[in-house]
């Protein structure tokens, strides 16, 4: 008796050995040669903030002395989690992408816990080894440069906290959903994508537990919800509707092009999207299976409308997976009319919607024909198209992967030999009176990387250097002396073709050439691969008189 009951123990706990192991598995992968590839412009975009702000570089707001906004349209939250991680070990690779990695971990964990109450050990168990090696939350978890993470995790909780409250209707869930929506719009502001679509899929899919949420809430907390809610809304809004007139990024302007972002959309899905960004170069990924599974949620989210279904599990998951769906086409539709988006940390938002969908409908119809004499079939298609995804997560994921430990070419922006130059500027900063930035995405860089002592002396003038031959003759010697101070200065810029921005070496060369009080000369060359990447100039500028 006593081994029966240790036998059923163990085999009730083997789902949740098997999610562990899945959350293990995703991060070994995601944690693979860590440092690879350099530390990116937007990854690094917080760490300014998070070491308490040396100057204001990407801190848009501050509350006293407290970073509040690191863009018009990101918050801090993400700098002040990292505050204490940088205060006792330090900015690296490892201090910037360990922890996003395991939050993204936490965040497969919160999935496997929902889908186990609603779908049954096994389907959780599937769906989550699916997620764990899927490149759409591998890559972009690793690098964190939307940034995703935290995205994905107030996405969990806020579907996981819904679900809860289903079962087992309670005040404190609805308020953990409210703060939970608000954290993750203060990190972003476009996670009212989700907060829209999750809003609009409620009253769709859930009118009655909306019904029932109203009724048993006291009248005097239904008030007080509904300006809490009002005044969320207007503060949104006063903080949306200025973006949507402007292109924040400097270095493209996006479209809203259907087929352009339906392209992105499935590129994304499939890691293409990254995996070129990163390394310029996406053969060896598989690129179809996004599309497919888009298609078959679709036939059977339509199969699922309009078949009787008398099972009543069949029809609460049925429910939900239309919930998914629909959460999933509306964060799509979004980003199509929103003219900024169409990068991949924007697509990767509608992850994990699709195969969500396709648990839960599958399940929905798995079990209405169970009773059928159907339950081998349906077990052997749908467990086909699992297995077909499982296999082409793996094959994409170990693609992308093998790229750390076999090619040596990556983007500039992602270089590698970012370390290398950070070393140098660290060791001869101190030496010259300013280290100046030629070309987009180095200031970032090199600052997060450097002692704060050195901080204050890298400065980003790439702007300038673009528009620099657009200046009259009396203008190009006016921003050279206000960039350059007298003595001796450090200037980085990229090697020829490997430029953001063409136009900011080529002016800084050749108004440096025409001046005779500027004395310059290359210093110092970064190669990695075979490839030249960055340059480092000394510049010498001589008193008055001299």
């Amino acid at each position: 008796m006593t081994s029966k009951r240790s036998s059923e123990v163990a085999l009730h706990a083997l789902p949740d050995w098997l999610a562990l192991a899945a959350a293990f598995i995703f991060v070994s992968l995601a944690a693979y040669r860590i440092q690879l590839p350099g530390l990116y412009y937007d990854e690094l975009a917080f760490v300014n903030a998070a070491q308490g702000g040396a100057d204001n570089t990407f801190i848009h707001i501050r509350l006293g002395s407290v970073p509040f906004l690191i863009f018009p349209y990101m918050g801090a939250l993400k700098a002040w989690i990292y505050a204490p991680v940088f205060r006792f070990f330090g900015v690296s690779a490892l201090t910037i992408r360990l922890p996003a990695i395991l939050l993204a971990a936490v965040t497969l964990l919160i999935f496997f816990q929902t889908l186990r109450a609603k779908l049954g050990a096994v389907w959780a168990t599937i769906a989550v080894w699916i997620m764990a090696v899927d490149p759409v939350n591998l890559f972009p978890s690793r690098l964190d440069w939307g940034p995703t993470v935290l995205t994905h995790f107030f996405q969990a909780a806020i579907f996981a906290l819904w679900f809860s409250y289903r079962d087992k209707p309670s005040q404190w869930k609805i308020v953990l959903i409210f703060i939970c929506a608000g954290l993750g719009f203060f990190d972003r502001f476009n996670f009212i994508w989700l907060l829209s679509a999750f809003g609009i899929g409620i009253c769709l899919c859930y009118p009655r537990s909306l019904q029932n949420l109203w009724v048993s809430t006291p009248r005097f907390t239904r008030w007080v919800a509904i300006i809490l809610a009002l005044l969320a809304l207007g503060i949104m809004l006063y903080l949306i509707l200025p973006l949507l007139l402007n292109v924040p990024h400097p270095s493209r302007a996006h479209t809203t092009n259907l087929q352009v972002k339906w392209h992105g959309l499935l590129s994304t899905l499939s890691g293409q999207a990254v995996a070129s960004f990163i390394f310029g170069d996406a053969r060896g990924i598989i690129s179809y299976v996004p599309f497919w599974l888009i298609v078959l949620d679709g036939f059977l989210a339509l199969a699922c409308l309009f078949l009787p279904m008398s099972n009543a599990l069949a029809r609460e998951n049925r429910k939900n997976g239309l919930f998914c769906f629909l959460i999933g086409f509306l964060i799509f539709v979004q980003i199509v009319i929103t003219p900024q988006a169409g990068g991949p940390h924007h697509y990767s938002m509608i992850f994990p919607w699709p195969l969500l969908a396709l648990a839960f409908l599958g399940k929905s119809v798995y079990t209405e024909f169970a009773t059928k004499n159907f339950r081998h079939l349906g077990g052997v298609l749908l467990g086909s198209a699992a297995v077909c995804i499982f296999v082409v997560n793996v094959h994409n994921s170990a693609e992308y992967l093998s790229h750390f430990a076999a090619n040596p070419h990556y983007t500039a922006q992602w270089s590698p030999e970012i370390y290398s130059l950070s070393h140098y500027v660290n060791e001869h900063g101190f030496q010259a009176e300013s280290i100046i930035c030629v070309d987009w995405g180095l200031h970032t860089q090199l600052q997060a990387l450097a002692p704060k002592k050195l901080q204050r002396r890298i400065h980003d003038y790439w702007g300038t250097f673009q528009t620099l031959s657009q200046k009259d003759k009396e203008s190009p010697t006016a921003a050279l002396n206000y960039i350059f101070p007298e003595g001796k200065s450090l200037a980085v810029t990229f090697a020829p073709s490997k430029e953001a921005f063409p136009d900011t070496r080529r002016n800084f060369l050749a108004a440096l050439a025409t001046r005779p009080e500027f004395k310059s000369r290359l210093v110092k060359d970064f190669w990695f691969g075979g490839e030249k990447i960055y340059e480092v100039y000394e510049i010498v500028r001589a008193p008055p008189g001299t």
